[in-house]
């Protein structure tokens, strides 16, 4: 698992519509596209990440578990690729704060303590980015 924390001069509500807006998220990530439910993000809401190296690909589907506008959200992994992701964002310093928690892990038993330590080495680098682009001031 791992979480990464950005402080943000945008208000909550801004950061919150950023953050939020979960079908844009793989705008900053390389070979990377969203598919996703129609309408707005709630509960039971669906989306799918594909990676996709010419015909090569891989997709990450997720459904949102809690939807509390606002504040928070939570997703779970529904593929081949487990785990669950949440991201908080409250008040602070005449702005906001944005923390983004993940846990992603691929099979069981010995597979998944080892793809559980390659997530936690590599998530920070890779959402980073993410939350990085919408914690900016300007996108």
């Amino acid at each position: 698992m791992f979480t990464l924390t950005r402080e943000s001069r945008l208000t909550p509500a801004e950061l919150w519509l950023r953050a939020s807006a979960l079908a844009e998220h793989t705008d900053t990530v390389p070979l990377t596209t969203t598919i996703a439910d129609s309408g707005s993000p709630t509960v039971g809401w669906g989306f799918m990440v594909r990676t996709a190296l010419g015909p090569f690909h891989f997709d990450d589907t997720m459904v949102v578990e809690e939807w509390d506008p606002p504040r928070q959200w939570r997703i779970r992994k529904t593929g081949r690729l487990s785990g669950w992701a949440e991201m908080e964002v409250t008040p602070y310093a005449g702005g906001s704060r944005v923390t983004w928690t993940e846990e992603l892990w691929l099979g069981s038993g010995r597979v998944r303590r080892v793809t559980t330590a390659v997530g936690d080495l590599l998530g920070p680098r890779l959402f980073g980015r993410v939350v990085d682009r919408f914690a900016a001031v300007s996108p």
